[in-house]
């Protein structure tokens, strides 16, 4: 397992502006280094913290106290949603945008359901990024423009529609479980079952839906809007 990531940002230089404290949450490095330089060379934002696993950001917004989370929807140990949840549960004035490749249609209201203020998409540009930061910061809801909000199917979930009719209420019940995050252990003890039965449930799923992974569950349930 990868450890959690945790890096403190020189400090600014004195500025007229208020500085943001931001703390990163996604599972690329490279992403986390590039995004670090992005928003080191504007006015106004600092990056305090980052972190790839959901399990510690908790910990890191208690040590750091940042202004900003910034995250990825699917992160290496799962959905963002519960963490979003939590985030916004326990630390009310930290604001939260989630910066994804997840293009799923409900993805943004199931992020704006959890508590996070803004959601945009990995392919907008600089621009945009830095428009939306600011809009958060100042309690203002952001959501990706259209043009780069245009939903398009998923290879992983062609078809995977068509059998939502299909799926009995223990199966909707994991096949939320699994967008919000949770491990088969917790599952298991929600539903009162073994975690090998949560296993088969898994499998029979993928197998219904034709999906090839746990992430691929997770996104096709935020697109159906299962995962609320």
């Amino acid at each position: 397992m990868t450890p959690v990531e945790t890096a403190t940002a020189a400090t600014p230089s004195p500025a007229r502006t208020r500085v943001s404290r931001v703390v990163l949450v996604d599972g690329q490095r490279l992403f986390r280094e590039g995004l670090r330089v992005l928003l080191a060379s504007e006015d106004g934002f600092c990056v305090v913290g980052e972190a790839v696993h959901s399990g510690e950001v908790l910990e890191l917004i208690g040590a750091v106290q940042p202004d900003v989370v910034i995250t990825e929807l699917h992160l290496p140990d799962g959905s963002a949603l519960q963490l979003i949840e939590e985030i916004h549960a326990r630390f009310p004035t930290v604001v939260i945008l989630v910066l994804t490749a997840v293009r799923a249609r409900d993805a943004a209201i199931a992020v704006r359901k959890a508590g996070a203020l803004g959601y945009l998409l990995k392919e907008c540009g600089r621009s945009e990024l830095l428009s939306a930061l600011r809009s958060v910061v100042a309690g203002h809801s952001y959501r990706s423009r259209p043009s780069s909000a245009r939903t398009r199917v998923r290879s992983d979930s062609s078809g995977a529609s068509n059998r939502v009719a299909d799926l009995t209420e223990r199966q909707r019940l994991v096949l939320r479980a699994v967008a919000r995050g949770q491990p088969a252990r917790q599952i298991a003890a929600s539903l009162g079952v073994s975690v090998r039965a949560v296993h088969r449930q898994r499998e029979r799923l993928r197998n219904t839906l034709q999906l090839d992974s746990t992430a691929a569950l997770a996104r096709f349930a935020l697109r159906e809007g299962l995962a609320e």
